[in-house]
């Protein structure tokens, strides 16, 4: 027809390898895990000029009723953000944790999580200004009967754009039921 090809970026190549590892230290079941990941991109036109990869490390450990899980995850990406296939950078890092107590019917858990992310649409150029996205949750369940849990709990959010405070956070008590057959 004619008409001039649009610029494209397609994944040339791609690699991952992760690892667990499983211990015990006295009562203590611990596991250990990560990965590590990349994808190099070829580019025609005015694309996005990075790569995308990343990695992540988690450890958990269970001693009895208590379990423990900590992990961390950083990595840059790209997406495409509108019709016109512009496309965004992305460099972020999210850190989990949370813990968890099982005594007798009831089990008690509290998590949290803390992200962060600097987005462009200045290719090759992460913005300086930081969004983020963090919350913490707390839940009580009780076991009713066999296959039958009540559940009260409560989550809290703040979320920042380009380090701005945004409306999207907030917080909220639920309570719910769940049932296994």
């Amino acid at each position: 027809s004619g008409a001039a090809k649009t610029a494209i970026a397609r994944t040339e190549n791609s690699w991952g390898l992760g690892a667990t590892y499983v211990t015990s230290a006295g009562d203590t079941a611990v596991t250990i895990g990560g990965g590590v990941a990349d994808a190099e991109i070829a580019n025609t036109g005015v694309q996005a000029d990075a790569d995308k990869g990343g990695f992540h490390l988690g450890v958990s450990a269970v001693t009895g009723d208590l379990t423990i899980g900590v992990g961390y995850g950083d990595g840059d990406t790209f997406v495409s953000t509108d019709a016109s296939a512009s496309n965004t950078e992305v460099d972020g890092s999210v850190l989990k944790a949370g813990v968890s107590y099982v005594t007798g019917d009831i089990t008690l858990a509290l998590g949290m999580t803390a992200g962060e992310a600097k987005d462009s649409t200045t290719l090759g150029t992460p913005d300086t200004s930081d969004d983020s996205n963090d919350s913490t949750s707390a839940s009580v369940t009780y076991a009713v009967a066999s296959g039958v849990s009540a559940v009260l709990g409560y989550t809290t959010v703040d979320t920042s754009n380009d380090g701005t405070s945004s409306t999207d956070g907030g917080s909220a008590w639920y309570v719910g039921a769940t049932m296994s057959f």
